[in-house]
């Protein structure tokens, strides 16, 4: 027999499913009037419609940890606040089974007024739990999220991590069919990281559905077993975790343009493409983890269809919430057809300071009117600190290798 979500469903506690999902919002364009105005102009301010989603199938099965990868804007928030039930697809249909637990922004649903315990009973009542439930189990979902200190406190007055701790303390507690996770772990420390993926292993080994949204390649593939990847609010790719971070990785290397002559903002795709991007250690070991202030360089491949002279090379580097803290660039580089060329950028010392950084490159033309390839995010570096330094930007200050330029020598 049924249970009772089953049946109000139609799929199985856990399950989740969806046919021709699609979302559209309406973006005004004019902006925001006065009483006065609007009494006095009465036409309606102009809107744009954005399909943000179009057509999305999934299925999830009970117990599945699924990934939603996919570049800013691509629709994975989207996906998910609608799987959580935030707003319902514009079309299409989508099915949810069971109680679902969701940790999609960093507050949401606290009040910053209230402490850290009022919040837990606040957040409890959202998902339909009883206060007896949330009096029994109140001292372990504070101490999960170690703020056993903090309880009585205003959340307002709480760091980023704290907020995610909570949030996720709670999520997990609710006991869920359904768990959603949206780049929120990012913010929290690397100890309680482990704790959260040790939380989660054990979720989904007791049968728990995970839908999982990072811009980690290795939390997607140490966490789920599929994924889609979502472009322009398509899926464009589909199967095994391994195999679609992957592709997503392809893409960001080739900037997804590789049959396109030229786009309307000066892109000249095709032309060359960001084969590879490697952190080197002293040693000529290629390693994503370094201490600060190591000998290190970062080879960049590239790969020009036709012969291109006097490309400019940049290498970026932005820090784990996005912002960029440097960048290096090397005019006048010769780039033969039909090979593989490599530039290095040497360091006699890593310059940046403990954290997480983003390695982009980007190759343009001569008088940097057109780009001519581009590629995000394609290192992840971790750098471990000697010291606590300030942050801020930092003078990369390396020295460039460029490839040999007489057709003879090996690159």
């Amino acid at each position: 027999m049924p249970s009772s979500s089953e049946a109000a469903t139609g799929v199985a506690p856990g399950e989740i499913v969806g046919r021709g999902v699609s979302r559209q919002f309406k973006i005004t364009l004019a902006p925001t009037r006065s009483l006065k105005e609007a009494i006095l102009r009465r036409e309606l301010p102009q809107t744009r419609e954005l399909w943000a989603l179009r057509d999305v199938d999934l299925h999830v099965e009970r117990g599945e940890a699924f990934g939603i990868v996919g570049r800013n804007g691509s629709g994975k928030s989207t996906l998910l606040k609608l799987i959580a039930g935030i707003f319902a697809p514009t079309k299409g249909t989508l099915a949810v089974g069971g109680r679902v637990g969701s940790l999609i922004e960093i507050g949401a649903g606290f009040h910053p007024e209230f402490t850290g315990r009022e919040n837990v009973y606040l957040n409890a009542s959202i998902y339909g739990l009883k206060r007896s439930y949330v009096d029994e189990h109140i001292d372990e979902i504070l101490g999960f999220a170690e703020l056993e200190a903090f309880a009585d406190v205003p959340v307002r007055t709480y760091s980023s991590g704290m907020y995610m701790r909570l949030g996720f303390s709670v999520a997990m507690h609710i006991n869920p069919d359904v768990l959603l996770l949206d780049e929120v772990l990012a913010v929290g420390d690397e100890s309680f990281q482990h704790k959260c993926y040790g939380r989660i292993a054990g979720f989904k080994a007791a049968g728990g559905t995970i839908v999982f949204v990072s811009h980690d390649p290795n939390a997607v593939e140490r966490v789920c077993d599929r994924a889609i990847m979502l472009e322009d609010g398509r899926v464009v790719e589909e199967g095994a975790a391994p195999d679609v971070v992957h592709a997503y990785h392809r893409r960001l290397v080739t900037g997804g343009d590789e049959e396109q002559p030229t786009s309307s903002n000066g892109r000249a795709a095709g032309l060359c493409r960001v084969h590879e991007v490697r952190a080197v250690a002293g040693d000529g070991t290629a390693r994503d983890r370094f201490t600060e202030g190591e000998p290190a360089a970062l080879e960049v491949w590239l790969w020009a269809e036709e012969p291109l002279d006097g490309v400019r090379v940049t290498v970026g580097i932005r820090d784990g919430t996005g912002r960029p803290v440097g960048s290096q660039m090397l005019p006048d580089v010769r780039l033969r057809a039909q090979r593989l060329e490599r530039v290095r950028l040497h360091f006699p010392g890593l310059p940046m300071r403990e954290g997480r950084y983003f390695v982009d490159v980007g190759v343009g033309s001569r008088d940097g009117g057109a780009e001519l390839a581009l590629a995000e995010r394609a290192l992840e570096l971790t750098v471990f600190g000697q010291d606590f330094g300030a942050s801020g930007p930092i003078r990369l200050g390396g020295t460039w290798e460029l490839p040999p330029v007489d057709g003879t020598g090996e690159s």
